[in-house]
């Protein structure tokens, strides 16, 4: 009669429950393409989720827009002197100082009726936007409005003939690039990046 030995039991079971390296290499394969679908899908959803919540604040500033108009005649417009140039938009809405943060500080102190965030509301102005500190931006203690993406939202009031400044009394354009950067005048199509260009006559 044979008999196995206990030792060769052992043996033999080591090598029925362990792994091969291309087995585990092939482990290591779909556990990694797994992990980048599931960052794909969750990178998709929230840049879904922070193209719907610009359009959400660009409706809400709208709204505030049409009630500041109510209330002034005229959509806010700049008093700086002399003014930015207000047609000529950069190329990348991150850029700071630049036309967007300007538009985007003259949209927080028009719809808040404050200066800077931390500021009380100034005397005989209404705050027709409840803006949260999320929404907001700063840069030499000048509050701006940003979208989801971080960047300065567009704002334009329309202006006149013989390039005479935008005068607020004709329509406005409220937009956000839906965090694209670094599109140009050059390509005729460049405003199909922006997520919203909200016009009012």
């Amino acid at each position: 009669m044979y008999r196995i030995s206990s030792s060769a039991i052992r043996r033999s079971y080591r090598r029925l429950s362990s792994f091969t390296l291309v087995e585990l290499l092939t482990v290591i394969v779909i556990i990694a393409l797994l992990a980048a679908l599931t960052l794909a899908a969750g990178g998709a959803v929230l840049k879904r989720a922070a193209r719907v919540r610009a359009t959400n604040e660009i409706q809400a500033m709208g709204a505030g827009l049409a009630n500041y108009k109510v209330d002034n005649g005229v959509f806010p417009i700049y008093d700086m002197n002399p003014s930015p140039p207000l047609g000529v938009y950069p190329a990348d809405p991150s850029t700071l100082g630049g036309v967007y943060q300007f538009s985007s500080e003259l949209l927080y102190q028009a719809l808040s009726g404050k200066t800077n965030y931390t500021d009380p509301t100034v005397a005989g102005t209404n705050s027709y936007v409840p803006f949260k500190s999320g929404q907001l931006g700063s840069l030499s203690n000048n509050t701006y409005v940003k979208d989801p993406f971080g960047f300065s939202y567009g704002y334009s009031t329309g202006d006149t003939t013989n390039n005479v400044p935008y005068n607020g009394d004709g329509f406005y354009d409220l937009w956000s690039t839906g965090g694209t950067t670094g599109v140009t005048t050059a390509n005729p199509n460049y405003t199909n990046t922006w997520l919203v260009n909200w016009k009012q006559s």
